[in-house]
């Protein structure tokens, strides 16, 4: 898979070129055995792994972000739609790591991803976060008659941390390296639900509108109904996925959507109607999955036993399988 960002050996075109310039080279647009040379030199020279490929650690010690390519001020272009809400220093390790993983989560809270990302600085929890947040709506809503404003948030995009920084966001896991050596993407959903006397509540006690229910075939970690993702949710997730792929060479064929790929193929009578986009126990807990061997896109649910973010509804699962 080649990803637009990361350069190695036979690519060309003008990043290539711009590359050439930075490491004093005849610019000719063309990665050869010269530049891969260079490259791995450069790599050496300053502690990177010299693999001659040329990914983000590499272009931070070049003090070039090749994004800067395609953009201008011209607001349309570029990665606009991801606004910057910070955490404070010391609330993320501001080490600076290679990235293999993308992880999504839920924040199994409320639905303002800026309240989500002020909870971080203020608990006593220390450097826990994710890189970027997803905003949805209020659970409480009915979606088929929503007002101007209570869409604000939905599919917000809110970057936390910087990618190339980290923070603790996957718990006790069995392989320390995924956090930091990922990105991790969290959308806001209350997440598993409850129903009593015909109504659906949060863990937290909260009311849930009965068109925000998503409502499983089958229980996934003990529950049956959670709160839907929005499709606005889906789309953002989805347009940040392809952009950390062609920024890290995460390679977003690996991971969860190879695995639903491999189950669509199977039959299985209980979730036949998912068979399109995948089958849900591909969702369930891995301890393999736990140790790290599998690189790529990953949920938290799939490393971790006690979790279910992110679940396995039918829209999220068709827009994974397809990417």
């Amino acid at each position: 898979m080649q990803n637009k960002y990361v350069l190695k050996i036979g690519q060309s075109g003008d990043l290539v070129r711009i590359l050439q310039e930075l490491l004093d080279l005849r610019p000719d647009g063309v990665f050869g055995n010269k530049t891969k040379l260079a490259v791995v030199n450069f790599q050496k020279q300053n502690k990177l792994t010299s693999d001659g490929i040329v990914g983000p650690m590499t272009w931070m010690e070049l003090e070039y972000n090749p994004l800067e390519l395609e953009a201008d001020t011209d607001l349309t272009t570029g990665a606009t739609w991801i606004q910057q809400y910070p955490l404070p220093e010391g609330e993320y390790v501001s080490q600076k790591t290679h990235k293999e993983w993308i992880f999504l989560h839920h924040t199994a809270g409320r639905h303002n991803p800026k309240s989500v990302i002020d909870q971080w600085s203020r608990d006593q929890r220390g450097r826990v976060g994710t890189h970027y947040v997803i905003g949805g709506i209020a659970s409480n809503l009915d979606i088929s008659n929503l007002e101007e404003d209570d869409s604000k948030w939905d599919g917000k995009i809110l970057q936390a941390i910087k990618d190339e920084h980290w923070g603790y966001h996957l718990g006790a896991v069995k392989s320390s390296k995924m956090h930091k050596g990922s990105i991790s993407i969290e959308i806001c959903s209350a997440g598993y639900l409850t129903k009593k006397d015909g109504k659906f509540y949060t863990w937290y006690g909260a009311e849930v509108h009965e068109t925000q229910v998503c409502r499983l075939d089958a229980e996934y970690k003990g529950y049956r109904y959670y709160h839907k993702y929005s499709n606005a949710q889906i789309e953002s997730t989805k347009a940040l996925l392809l952009l950390l792929s062609d920024k890290h060479g995460i390679d977003i064929n690996k991971g969860i959507k190879e695995m639903l790929i491999l189950s669509s193929k199977e039959y299985d009578r209980q979730s036949v109607s998912y068979l399109d986009c995948g089958n849900a126990n591909v969702f369930d807990y891995r301890d393999d999955l736990s140790c790290g061997k599998t690189k790529g896109i990953l949920t938290h649910g799939q490393v971790r036993k006690d979790k279910s973010d992110v679940f396995p509804q039918r829209e999220l699962m068709s827009m994974l399988i397809n990417l």
